[in-house]
């Protein structure tokens, strides 16, 4: 069971009471970036936070009333001083300057009800160079009672002159301890895949609802047949065709933080399906080679809104895999055969290692 919507985090406590502090002393930021990893609900705060501004009378707790006319169209998502701006397809894809264009429009009007205007950009992390660039300018001159809430996953990724321009409201994963508990009630199947999700609750709820314990398992077994020589690296990358290639690389990069927390401490993920694979895993592979293939795919992840074509990214990235995880050096003249038929030779600078479709 997924916590609803309006059920308040606990762990926002303490940023919800910095927050409401400036809004009480009229010294509400222009712009505000909540940034945090994925899974602690930083959406979740930010819509809170508009609603509180937009609201007639706040409650004592800092929340919107949910009574008042105000608070009934920012739930009916039709309040005309809120602007929210996604990516327009994929929701890890671009925000574009367009977008953006029409974000600076809506900040420039006056507020129909003569109170905040409040924007939400989601995930801001994702502009484009163009449209970060678009919103330097307001937010150098930012116009009166207009807030932007940025919500970023690494707040580093923003550009340094946006960055300057940000009070910054950091969440963090709550302790393990407080995290098992608050998962006991509302999804314990979620409660083994903490470790996985980085500590934080909703993602580890995610991954239990979307069965990515027994698609972890299943990969780390490939990725061990793979070094060990069981499995040819074409025939593996057969079974992950339809997975969807986003999904696939998230995976991948959890498979491989995890390989890489081991080699400095026993990780907390013993009672995960495919927990005995990944411990013969890392004896088995060459850890020095390890962060250069994890760059590898980290690569590839930034051009995924590119039309890529699925089954030659798979298969290319076992067989670099293979090349990583036996110690050799990834090196493109390596990558040969079947498997790479239509790959392109990479070069430096050159992220994308794969025709396009």
């Amino acid at each position: 069971m997924i916590a609803v919507q309006t059920e308040r985090l606990p762990w926002h406590q303490p940023v919800w009471d910095q927050l409401v502090g400036c809004h009480r002393r009229g010294r509400v930021p222009h712009a505000i970036a909540v940034a945090g990893i994925a899974g602690l609900g930083k959406s979740r705060l930010a819509t809170r936070f508009a609603q509180t501004l937009l609201c007639v009378s706040p409650r004592s707790d800092g929340d919107g009333c949910s009574r008042c006319r105000r608070c009934d169209l920012q739930a009916a998502g039709s309040h005309p001083d809120h602007y929210a701006v996604y990516p327009e397809s994929d929701p890890s894809g671009p925000i574009k300057i367009d977008q953006i264009r029409r974000l600076i429009e809506f900040l420039m009007q006056s507020s129909q009800y003569g109170g905040y205007r409040v924007a939400l950009l989601d995930p801001a992390d994702n502009m484009t160079l163009a449209a970060a660039s678009s919103l330097l300018k307001t937010l150098e001159e930012p116009p009166a009672a207009a807030v932007l809430m940025l919500v970023v996953r690494q707040f580093s990724r923003l550009p340094a002159t946006l960055r300057s321009r940000c009070r910054l409201v950091q969440l963090q994963p709550p302790p393990a301890t407080f995290a098992r508990e608050w998962l006991t009630e509302r999804c314990p199947d979620a409660i083994g895949l903490l470790a996985l999700a980085g500590g934080a609750p909703l993602r580890a709820m995610a991954y239990a609802q979307a069965g990515v314990e027994k698609r972890y398992a299943a990969l780390i077994a490939d990725l061990l047949a793979i070094v060990e020589g069981r499995r040819a690296p074409v025939l593996a990358a057969q079974d992950w065709i339809g997975v969807g290639l986003r999904e696939w690389i998230e995976l991948l990069q959890l498979a491989l933080a995890e390989l890489a927390r081991a080699v400095f401490a026993e990780c907390e993920t013993a009672h995960i399906a495919g927990r005995a694979d990944l411990q013969t895993l890392n004896q088995r592979i060459d850890h020095s080679c390890l962060h250069d293939y994890m760059e590898e795919v980290v690569a590839i992840r930034r051009v995924l809104d590119q039309p890529l074509n699925e089954q030659l990214v798979i298969e290319d990235l076992f067989i670099r895999w293979r090349i990583a995880a036996r110690g050799a050096r990834l090196a493109n003249d390596r990558v040969s055969g079947h498997a790479t038929k239509g790959a392109v030779r990479r070069t430096p600078g050159d992220p994308v290692g794969f025709h396009q479709r």
